[in-house]
């Protein structure tokens, strides 16, 4: 709105305009609005600082006597006093920011848009009152899993009015979280002009701003902008004389109620807009950017964000609406399940990491018992104004570092890791041992294990992934050594004596992951359904023996010895291998085998007349413990038969022992018997999953 049309006017500047009007697409990045001067012709400030100072302190002394008359709509009552001061000549308001124009061209921006918050009362719902009832518009969903380019987290807050200190606080926690897993934190967290400046070499990963903001200008040529901690002084005017200039800066102050109650009056600060963001800040590909700034996600700020993006591939986190410090918890909460640190409100047990995708899922279910009805809602304070929505633009950040979700080993020492890991290859330790890389995929990772009987350093323990710096959640390979021996005996009926028998000793040594995992933040643990090969260090003896006799008479006979050799299934077809596929159970806490024996004819069956065949061990497959109709021996399906060890809380394997008789043959008992194992490294259970 002009002055002359003020003159006219006494009520017609409507709340959702940025400025007399309806929102309207935004402006062309370049600084200052179509109607102010023109940002290339190298025009001078027509104020000194002081009286940029005074004019706008007047409007926020107006402000406050339109707030203690209880003025309807007071944004819109101020907007106009404006265009009543010879400083201005276009002003114009939303519900709770008012802009003004200069008569030299620079613009001013008040905002009353963040109170404050008693977070005291917040804390976790009960596990049953956790989900919301309406999920917030996740934005546009990412197709990759990458990890930011730079490992650089630049956390700020623009706290000149000292409006954040619950924000900075968590802030922090959001920063050792991040520190933790191999970001490298920004040390200089005030959001100042010249911090500003001193960022324009370096790209940025991750960019985390809580500051005031808001929009000015023309409703149809609105720009967005958020404030900074630099307050308005002669020196400053002169050092930012040509950010001024090409419209890079405005003036802005905010309603401050610790200023007004210690009765200070202390200048302006700047703001900055998007044509400074184009020409200062720089972000690599894949960045994750969150904008805790009231209507940061709004429609008109459309073209800031664009700005912010610079073409790269990016993510924006932002606010349609007011942000307050519940805008701050719920960032805490998603950069906890992204970064696997457990410190607020854990699952128990711990979450592994996960990525945004899954993060924004469990964001929009989530609640808390102030913050309703999800982390994707930022509730509003004030009874007059509307609850705010957190949104996601872009699709360029997936990962805050690599995700480890699941372990299989596999024949050959091979050890395959399933999660995200980013297109990039980065380094795998075992037992902090780097072991080297056969082959990494996004989604998965192969290395072959060192294996040996004296355990060299590498075959089992911590795994942990770094990828661009960044370390993936850990999880644990688990080794289980000890004696399995499956025994099949034929007794002799009434009458005759003596058994004879065949008879498996395995030399044991199973690698896997005891812990269960999530598919889902926050959700039901499950078992890893990966098969799992036993290491190449194992080995197995058979023998077959024993005679049967009647009246002292030899009427039958078992010969055979030797040494077996550990394969996949397929091989025991032939040739002295046997195989076995081991599952861990860990929500049942058993380990699962399922043994097949060698198919060769590695046996001589000799009858009375001393006749020998060679033919095929016997070991009923009915007989191991339990049978399964459904099962197929796949990964992810059900095995067909085997044996379920019982596991304690340390993972470690008891002992077992038990004789199952065959059912065509009721004399005929198949016994397997397990030594006790124990589990290196024994079960970690804070280990995330």
């Amino acid at each position: 709105m002009t002055r002359a049309m003020a003159m006219g006017m006494t009520a017609a500047i409507t709340a959702c305009g940025g400025g007399g009007g309806g929102g309207g697409g935004g402006i062309p990045f370049g600084g200052i609005p179509n109607g102010g001067v023109d940002p290339g012709d190298g025009g001078e400030s027509g104020f000194t600082s002081d009286q940029r100072s005074a004019a706008t302190r007047r409007a926020h002394d107006k402000y406050m006597e339109l707030l203690a008359a209880q003025t309807s709509e007071p944004m819109q009552a101020l907007s106009q006093w404006m265009l009543t001061q010879p400083e201005y000549d276009q002003a114009g308001a939303r519900a709770d920011s008012a802009w003004a124009r200069f008569t030299d061209g620079r613009y001013f921006l008040y905002t009353d848009s963040w109170a404050p918050v008693d977070l005291s009362n917040d804390g976790p719902l009960e596990p049953e009152l956790r989900a919301g009832d309406g999920l917030a518009k996740a934005g546009l969903v990412a197709g990759k899993k990458e990890i930011p380019n730079s490992e650089l987290a630049v956390i700020m807050a623009a706290d000149a009015n000292g409006d954040f200190d619950q924000v900075k606080g968590m802030q922090q926690k959001v920063a050792k979280m991040l520190q933790d897993q191999g970001w490298r934190i920004h040390g200089d967290r005030s959001f100042t002009v010249d911090s500003l400046l001193a960022l324009g070499t370096v790209e940025m990963g991750i960019f985390y701003l809580a500051a005031h903001g808001g929009m000015f200008g023309p409703s149809n040529q609105q720009e967005y902008s958020f404030i900074t901690e630099t307050r308005a002084t002669a020196e400053n005017e002169a050092k930012y004389r040509i950010d001024f200039k090409t419209g890079r800066l405005i003036y802005h102050r905010d309603r401050n109620r610790e200023e007004e109650a210690a009765g200070k009056a202390l200048p302006p600060c700047y703001a900055i807009t998007a044509s400074f963001v184009q020409k200062h800040l720089k972000f690599s590909d894949g960045a994750l950017i969150v904008l805790l700034c009231c209507h940061s996600g709004s429609p008109e700020g459309e073209g800031f964000r664009n700005a912010l993006g610079g073409g790269k591939a990016v993510t924006i986190v932002a606010w349609d609406g007011s942000g307050n410090d519940y805008g701050a918890r719920s960032m805490e909460y998603m950069f906890d399940r992204l970064a696997s640190a457990n410190s607020r409100d854990p699952a128990k047990p711990n979450n592994r990491a996960f990525d945004m995708d899954d993060v924004w899922e469990y964001m929009g279910r989530k609640s808390t018992r102030q913050i309703k009805p999800n982390l994707l809602v930022t509730p509003a304070v004030e009874f007059f104004k509307p609850d705010a929505y957190i949104k996601r633009f872009g699709n360029g950040f997936d990962l805050s570092n690599p995700v480890l979700a699941e372990l299989e080993t596999d024949h050959g020492d091979k050890l395959v890791l399933h999660g995200n890991f980013g297109s990039e290859q980065g380094v795998v330790s075992v037992g902090g041992t780097e072991v080297a890389v056969q082959t990494w995929e996004n989604d998965k990772i192969e290395l072959v294990l060192p294996t040996g009987k004296s355990d060299p350093s590498g075959s089992h323990g911590d795994v942990v992934v770094t990828a661009r710096k960044r370390k993936s959640n850990r999880r644990v390979l688990t080794s289980w050594r000890g004696t399995v021996t499956y025994l099949y005996e034929d007794l002799a009926p009434e009458g005759d004596e003596g058994t004879l028998y065949n008879k498996v000793e395995i030399d044991f040594h199973l690698r896997g992951d005891a812990h269960a995992g999530r598919t889902q933040v926050d959700g039901e643990l499950r078992s890893n359904t990966w098969n799992l090969a036993l290491a190449s260090d194992s080995s197995a003896t058979y023998r077959a023996a024993g005679e049967r006799r009647s009246g002292g008479f030899v009427l039958r006979s078992y010969s055979g010895s030797g040494d077996l050799t550990y394969g996949e299934v397929g091989e025991a077809l032939s040739g002295t291998v046997f195989s076995m596929i081991g599952r861990v159970n860990a929500t049942l806490k058993r380990m699962e085998l399922t043994f097949f024996q060698p198919l060769d004819r590695l046996m001589t069956d000799t009858d009375a007349s001393g006749n020998g065949v060679k033919r095929s061990m016997v070991f009923p497959a009915g007989a191991f413990g339990y049978v399964d109709p459904t099962g197929a021996g796949g990964d992810h399906m059900p095995l067909a038969f085997g044996t379920h060890l019982p596991m304690d809380a340390a993972a470690n394997v008891l002992a077992y022992n038990k004789a199952i008789l065959v059912e065509d043959e009721p004399r005929n008992p198949l016994t397997v018997t397990v030594s006790a194992m124990t589990a290196s490294p024994a079960f970690d259970d804070t280990v995330g999953r």
